[in-house]
């Protein structure tokens, strides 16, 4: 069901039946100087989870014929994750529908994870998607009013073959108006024709003025989750302290936290040593269903298992507090994870679309994911899915 954000509409939402393919585009001269209304598709795809990433996005409007391309734009972002680079594609999208003067915006997205995210069902607990999720929430806000959909893979083709293309060409591609690696694209001067556009378009409400005077993302609370869609899902909320502002100098450690490559200071207070290795860890656990594709036995046929899953990580400095690192940071982590696996036929979630969702190949790549969001001062230690009570599966380096 489709609900729109901000100021209501009666208006109908373009069709993503009639999603155009890549190559159809207007020429740039061509482009109106203002859009009451657009279609944008994106797509973020990682080849290894993590690994090289890229992502693509279309924007298009309806002239009465059917959907034309105004702008379409494809990056290469290096590694990444597959949930980072859709957001990084959504993102990169709306600044260029700013760009453009779109008033109002319907998104579609084949990550249902991104998609339930933006509408509140599930809550934001990975600590390296919280700012994109704010960023992109903002950036939403600030139409006057918008829609976001998740779609099937097929109805998403154009933006998820210019993610390819720029994936295989290792740089940019199309005739985006606002350039990824530019330096525009978390710059609220990229929303100034937007900011235009608003000045002398009707009044719309508080939620739907662009920002114009500061990159820092700030996410209102979304609306509460449905019942029953997600375990322990909340409704995501944000505050500006959230945002990671790259111009500003770094924040003072908080208590277990430190980013990527900060390092511990290591200083012990009075009596306590900081000598030895510290190993922490945690379980966590999901329900999904897969089919194990080739396999000679019952498993071959679609059913389902509850995993739980144990990841050990370990360090050697503590910080003022005396924690080498927090557990609840350590559990955001992994339940960031989780989540896009939990209550889902994973033959269709990259990347167990192409490879077998095995207990081999589920601790593999939750290790290699997992690897990317820990600080540096941390080393992980190995993966364990638990099929059952009694039978575990370890992976680690």
């Amino acid at each position: 069901m489709m609900s729109e954000q901000a100021a209501p509409s009666t208006e109908a939402t373009p069709s993503t039946e009639a999603t155009p393919s890549a190559e159809a585009t207007q020429p740039v001269g061509e482009r109106p100087t203002a859009i009451e209304r657009a279609l944008l598709h994106t797509d973020g795809g990682s080849r290894g989870n993590p690994g090289a990433s890229g992502i693509g996005f279309t924007v298009d409007v309806d002239d009465g014929r059917g959907l034309v391309t105004l702008c379409r734009g494809g990056a290469y972002i290096g590694v990444a994750t597959n949930n980072v680079a859709e957001y990084r594609a959504l993102i990169w999208g709306l600044r260029n529908a700013h760009k453009l003067g779109v008033r109002r915006i319907d998104v579609r997205a084949d990550s249902e994870l991104l998609v339930k995210q933006l509408r509140g069902v599930y809550r934001v607990k990975n600590v390296g998607i919280k700012p994109l999720f704010a960023e992109a929430k903002q950036l939403l806000e600030s139409f006057s009013a918008y829609t976001i959909e998740h779609v099937m893979r097929e109805y998403n083709s154009a933006a998820d073959e210019l993610a390819n293309e720029a994936m295989d060409a290792r740089g940019m591609v199309g005739d985006y108006v606002v350039g990824y690696e530019s330096g525009d694209l978390f710059s609220a001067s990229a929303l100034a024709p937007a900011a235009s556009a608003a000045a002398a378009a009707p009044a719309t409400p508080p939620s739907a003025t662009p920002p114009a005077t500061a990159a820092k993302a700030v996410a209102t609370t979304a609306a509460p989750p449905a019942k029953g869609n997600a375990e322990n899902a909340q409704s995501p909320s944000t505050s500006p302290s959230s945002f990671v502002d790259a111009s500003a100098p770094p924040a003072p450690a908080q208590r277990g936290k430190n980013k990527k490559g900060s390092g511990m200071t290591g200083k012990a207070t009075v009596g306590r040593s900081t000598t030895g290795i510290y190993t922490l860890t945690i379980k966590e656990h999901f329900d999904a269903a897969h089919a194990l594709i080739g396999y000679p036995g019952q498993c071959k046929n679609l059913h389902g298992h509850t995993w739980d899953v144990e990841v050990s990580v370990r360090g050697t400095e503590l910080d003022e507090v005396g924690i080498v690192y927090d557990f609840k940071d350590l559990k955001d982590n992994l339940m960031g994870i989780l989540d896009q696996y939990d209550h889902k036929y994973l033959n269709e979630v990259p990347p167990f679309d192409a490879i077998n969702a095995t207990a081999e190949n589920l601790a593999r790549v939750i290790y290699g994911q997992m690897a990317e969001l820990l600080p540096a001062h941390m080393e992980l230690v190995e993966v364990s899915v638990w099929e059952s009570p009694i039978a575990k599966l370890t992976y680690s380096k």
